[in-house]
């Protein structure tokens, strides 16, 4: 029977671990050894409260802080039963369950290690550890939901004793206390934590792991503390647990794995973190190396607080590279981007304006009932539910389907245009700012509102009541554009009312079907304020198919509307409406227009249209080259012209004749001076200048603030094949001279300049430069190259780094200057002059002495206010007879061979133009600029260093200087000076060699220490005086500042002299002492 009881439990033993995961090489697989990609989400604050999830930063940031906070607003006990209701609904077995079904197969759990046992100074015993079962309960409760749904749960320590990092809010640091990294008791209790967890779980097949310390953000030179940690939690976790992986986390917010490689354990992944950046395909290649030379997996643990389209970008890099991740987070309050937004109850809001200083302290049962609502509203059945989150995580990566956001909208009928469709940017709607990259250091919102949905479409909420859903779309910029999935029930002719609100006049937008647009463009008239809402003029004569369509509002200029919704009323059978052009749009190969028309267009009446329309661009008639149908629409046209189209041309279009039908044979009405929508992409003019941080595409640079004249960015951090891509327009063929605004600290670099295909695969070298050393990251200075010819058109313009080292402000086409005089070639009517010569605005050589050969030298007023300066003149070459002039001397002075030097004396101070010519020559004239001055005015900043009895004193106004010290001089070089100073008062005199300047004296007392005790005290309070004073003055004041006695006191041999307070009553009293060598006042508290 003993033997059948211990082949039970050994295999029992090997069946409960079985499903685990574990490590194979750079993979994280399971029991079968099949990979198990992580795709996790976190609980956020359920454990560890982060005031900006609350809306609470910058007035409580760190869980102690709220805490305390609260304590001050409704008590101890109601505030722990807030914490207890927090932690009871923030996280329920109800979001595991969302979770699962979203697709998630992990959730990573931010643990506060206060819920499991006592801080260092709160345990009884010193050195021992006080296990509290609730953090261990929430654990298993978590294991337990999650174990149905085959899910993993990753204990992260997100708050370790002590705290780990300098930023207080994400470990609960409290900077009165030691750090986790300061306290050796505190390490000791991580380490007994973790054996803890491991002990309780090493055979639960649901634990993914072990993530140690969360998000070190500390001063550890080299990493040998965080990887000794690391190492002391891993072997007390190996003493009880073999098998569940162990995560590493770098320092600096994980990312820094400095000292932590190579791994220690066989069973390890290391994680790294992502916020608030780009997302490139590049972004990895920092990380990815690392896991192929040290053959571990890799986890990207934490990540999120952006829009849809940054989630959808940076899961797709992840998964295509074989990382697994986990999101920040499932709830947070008042937020948009998290799959939960937690309403933010009138009460609380109270609180935090209360804490802000902008409203009343509420009472206690207010501030109670507030605090236990908002925990309420955690329940996820009291959320709002933004379901196009999920939708992005793990929808979107794979597929540029779009799908209803609920279900089709019907015509006719109402659309909210605020449940447009699920998708990417540039499928189900395109909007120009669509994540948070924090290229400028700064929060970049991506939907503006900050309302309903986490993509960059801008939503808002308004109070209107007429077909309205109460939201609004807002903030719009031209070229965005919303798509709707709709249903048409019946075939005819409709019209259109739009919801609008604006502040301003002159907002448009247009409507499309299918992308064929289906009206004009309509011009808002403003309603009077932002959310003062109006239905626009009716659309009419709007020809609808019957079907399944999706249909799309274009914003068609930057003026900005808010617009809810869209009704849509049948009005008649197609036949009723004349058939016309509505709309004109620009197309993206730069050289054609599109051209819409209300009904279809019968395809056989195009081919001999052209001579029928007329193409105006900025009031120049242009040659047309053809016209044709587009593919696969019925309702469109496309004009090409000869030449290409910009980005900034005002556009317009006409049509005078009978050639153009419709399907069913109606005439299409004559127009003119139709408008053309002009979307075409921004690109640069050459001749012109490029910043250069102003790429379409960017990969490999560092972008920063630049200290060059001007400011604004520059591009840095150059390696060779670092490249940036520019969209150019060249009006003429021809070759080109490019300034290159450059700084390098360490040595020279090389710049390419490339005309790329249409492909982006082939480059046509069109320059090289080189780049000089400057001796500085900022010092900024300008080389240039002459480009082979570059035809007229439009153009990919490559700036390549050919060898690394350089940062780059901005580079300037400027028309060939082939002889090098600084006249540009179309401009130069002297195309060959000599190298070096001096030329004038048609590059025509003229008369030039060397720049040294007319010289000015200045001496200065001898002290303030005289008029002695003077200005001495010379020449190099006495061949010439020279004219020199001086601004207020009215004769000129004559230079030559019989007189090569003068001088104008009698000067004060002040600026002189001084300016040489040479007789014969009246196209030459050299000036200079100078000034007189004077010596500036003595002064001196005395610093006392009273723990050191020295003083520093900072000089200025001369080069010398004479320093007495209690009659001491010194004799001072430079402009500091430092001195040691004796107990009591001593007396420093500065001044110079120049009487003129004065003389600077200040007094300085060093007092001696004094020690003193009883404080509180019921009367008597023993002083200790440092020094050699035996005597002193002793005066008490009042709080009030009233003076109570003064007298003056022995000091014993001991230093020891009396304070009685036994005739005052109680009360703060001031306290100061005065003698030869003590100056000092203290507080006492009498009882």
């Amino acid at each position: 029977m003993r033997k059948i009881i211990l082949l039970i439990f050994f295999l029992f033993f090997n069946f409960s671990f079985s499903q685990g995961l574990k490590t194979s090489g750079k993979k994280i697989v399971d029991k079968n050894g099949n990979e198990v990609l992580l795709r996790g989400m976190g609980p956020g604050g359920w454990l560890v409260m982060e005031g900006y999830m609350n809306q609470s930063a910058g007035l409580a940031g760190p869980q102690h802080e709220i805490k305390n906070k609260l304590i001050e607003l409704m008590g101890k006990e109601k505030t722990e039963t807030f914490f207890a209701e927090w932690r009871k609904n923030h996280f329920t077995k109800r979001d595991v369950d969302s979770l699962a079904a979203w697709g998630f197969n992990s959730i990573r759990l931010p643990m506060h290690y206060n819920l499991m046992t006592l801080p260092i100074e709160d345990e009884p015993i010193a050195g021992e550890n006080t296990w509290i079962e609730e953090g261990f309960t929430i654990i298993d409760n978590l294991l337990e939901w999650a174990r149905p749904h085959n899910m993993y749960v990753i204990l992260d320590m997100h708050a370790a004793p002590g705290g780990q990092g300098y930023n207080a809010d994400i470990s609960d640091y409290d900077s009165t206390k030691a750090s986790l990294w300061e306290s050796t008791a505190n390490q000791n209790k991580l380490v007994a934590l973790w054996k803890k967890i491991a002990e309780r779980y090493k055979d639960n097949e649901w634990i993914g792991g072990y993530d140690l310390i969360n998000e070190t953000n500390w001063d550890l030179p080299g990493g040998t503390l965080l990887r000794q940690v690391f190492e002391r939690i891993t072997t007390a976790i190996r003493e009880v647990d073999k098998n569940h992986i162990i995560y590493i986390e770098g320092n600096d917010y994980a990312n820094n794995f400095t000292g932590l490689t190579p791994p220690w354990d066989d069973n390890m992944v290391y994680s790294f973190h992502k916020y608030w950046s780009t997302v490139n395909d590049d972004d990895l290649d920092w990380i990815l190396p690392m896991r192929d030379e040290h053959n571990v997996p890799l986890w990207m643990g934490e990540s999120g607080e952006n829009s849809n389209t940054w989630y959808t970008r940076f899961i797709s890099l992840l998964e295509k590279n074989d990382v697994g991740w986990a999101w920040w987070t499932i709830k947070k309050v008042g937020d948009i981007d998290s799959p939960f937004s937690v309403k933010l109850n009138p009460g609380y809001q109270k609180i935090l304006d209360y804490w802000k200083g902008e409203g009343n302290k509420p009472t206690e049962d207010e501030a109670y009932a507030a605090m236990m609502k908002l925990a309420d509203n955690l329940l996820i059945e009291n959320c709002l539910y933004r379901k196009d989150i999920p939708d992005a995580m793990f929808r979107q990566p794979t597929t540029d389907e779009v799908i209803p956001y609920s279900e089709k909208q019907s015509i006719p009928g109402r659309i909210d245009l605020s449940d447009y469709d699920l998708g990417k940017n540039n499928f189900a709607y395109y909007d120009t700012t669509v994540s948070d990259n924090r290229e400028n250091g700064e929060f970049s919102a991506w939907n503006s509102g900050w309302r309903y949905r986490n993509d960059g479409v801008d939503i808002e909420d308004n109070n209107d009541l007429n077909n309205s859903n109460g939201k609004h779309i807002g903030f719009t910029n031209k070229g965005e554009w919303i798509s709707y999935s709709v249903k048409v029930f019946q075939s005819g002719a409709y019209k259109a009312k739009a919801r609008i609100a604006s502040q301003e006049t002159g907002g448009e937008f247009h409507l499309s079907l299918n992308d064929e647009d289906i009206t004009t463009t309509q011009s808002i008239t403003g309603t009077g304020g932002w959310t003062t809402f109006k239905n626009h003029s009716d659309i009419n004569d709007i020809v609808l198919d019957e079907g399944e369509h999706t249909l799309k509002i274009h914003f068609d200029n930057d003026t900005p509307i808010n617009i809810s919704s869209i009704k849509f009323e049948r009005t008649g059978p197609a036949s009723s409406v004349d058939f016309n052009a509505i709309n004109g749009n620009t197309v993206s190969d730069e050289k054609s227009i599109e051209l819409s028309f209300n009904q279809s267009i019968s395809s056989s009446s195009i081919d001999s249209s052209k001579d029928d329309f007329s193409i105006v661009v900025n009031g120049v008639e242009k040659e047309i080259n053809s016209i044709a149908a587009v593919a696969n629409k019925q309702r469109k046209i496309i004009i090409t012209l000869k030449d290409n189209l910009l980005f900034s041309d005002e556009i317009v279009a006409n049509y005078s004749g009978s050639s153009i039908k419709s399907s069913s044979g109606q005439a299409l009405k004559s127009f003119s001076d139709l408008l053309i929508n002009n979307t075409l992409q921004q690109r640069f003019v050459v001749p012109g200048k490029i910043e250069a941080e102003a790429s379409k595409v960017k990969f490999g640079f560092g972008i920063e603030d630049t200290e060059d004249e001007g400011g604004g960015k520059n591009l840095g951090y150059t390696d060779p094949g670092d490249y940036a891509d520019y969209l150019i327009y060249t009006n003429s063929s021809q070759s080109y001279s490019v300034d290159f605004r450059v700084a390098a600290q360490n040595g020279t670099g090389e710049i390419g300049l490339y005309i790329v295909d249409s492909t982006g695969s082939r480059e046509f070298e069109i320059c090289t430069v080189e780049t000089p050393k400057t001796d500085g990251w900022q010092t900024w200075t300008t080389v240039s190259a002459n480009t082979k010819n570059i035809g007229k058109g439009v153009f990919t313009l490559r700036m390549k780094v050919l060898k690394g080292g350089f940062n780059l402000n901005w580079f300037e086409f400027k028309d060939a200057d082939t002889d090098g005089d600084g006249v540009t070639d179309s401009n130069d009517t002297c195309p060959d002059t000599p190298e070096g010569a001096a030329v004038d605005f048609n590059g025509c050589e003229i008369f030039t002495l060397p720049l040294d050969n007319n010289k000015v030298s200045v001496t200065s007023a001898s002290c303030i206010g005289n008029t002695d300066g003077s200005i001495g003149l010379s020449i190099e070459d006495d061949s010439y007879n020279y004219t020199v002039t001086v601004t207020g001397q009215d004769d000129p002075i004559s230079l030559g061979a019989e007189a090569k030097t003068a001088s104008v004396t009698g000067l004060g101070t002040g600026t002189y133009t001084v300016c040489f010519k040479v007789d014969g020559q009246d196209a030459y004239e050299q000036c200079f600029e100078v000034n007189i001055g004077e010596p500036k005015a003595l002064s001196a900043f005395i610093d006392v260093d009273n723990d050191n009895r020295t003083t520093s004193i900072q000089l200025s106004g001369s080069s010398s200087y004479n320093v007495e010290v209690n009659g001491q001089r010194f004799d001072v070089k430079g402009d500091r000076f430092t001195t040691n100073l004796p107990s009591g008062l001593s007396i420093i005199k500065i001044s110079t060699d120049l009487d003129c300047q004065g003389v600077i004296e200040r007094e300085i007392f060093i007092s001696e220490d004094i020690l003193y005790y009883p404080n509180p005290t019921l009367g008597d309070v023993n002083v200790y005086v440092n020094g050699e004073d035996s005597k002193v003055t002793m005066s008490v004041f009042s709080s009030k500042g009233d003076l109570i006695f003064t007298r003056e006191q022995e000091i014993q041999s001991t230093r020891k002299t009396d304070l009685d307070l036994g005739g005052v009553p109680a009360g703060t009293y001031l306290v100061t002492l005065d003698g030869p060598t003590v100056r000092k006042t203290f507080k006492i508290v009498k009882r």
